[in-house]
């Protein structure tokens, strides 16, 4: 049987038309954005989060496939390093609150797989480390 994803991704980022209001996203601070995963819960598992402003297509790889291998019966917790998402390094999941809930955030190292809680790591990569409520520069909408 394929396997059929069942949850929805919502992006958050600068440069996002809200669907409803019409209004363009400006107060994420550089570099960063909110993209979370609803629907896991189905599964007995926390969401999943990624904070790093990747390209969309690249943040919906990763959170479709953490996704299916949840739906797959596979079990994260906070600490995991998984395998499989990029070929030359492992991400580490770890748990940050999101709108009120507790979410898996996708913890990517940098070009040199350097982890952000380390010193040497890229500063962009550290933004990671931000709580979500701080990665808002302010609040910023433009019609």
């Amino acid at each position: 049987m394929m396997a059929k994803i069942d949850w929805i991704i919502h992006y958050c980022s600068n440069g996002v038309v809200c669907n409803e209001c019409r209004k363009v996203e400006t107060g994420f601070l550089q570099n960063t954005c909110n993209a979370h995963t609803h629907g896991m819960g189905k599964y007995h598992h926390m969401d999943f989060q990624i904070v790093l402003s990747l390209p969309p297509k690249e943040i919906g790889r990763i959170l479709n496939t953490l996704g299916l291998r949840v739906q797959a019966g596979e079990r994260f917790q906070d600490g995991d390093l998984v395998s499989g998402i990029y070929e030359d390094c492992d991400i580490r999941l770890n748990e940050y609150e999101e709108t009120g809930r507790t979410v898996l955030r996708v913890v990517i190292p940098d070009k040199y797989n350097v982890f952000p809680e380390e010193e040497r790591c890229m500063p962009v990569y550290r933004l990671q480390l931000l709580n979500t409520e701080d990665l808002y520069s302010e609040s910023g909408w433009i019609s």
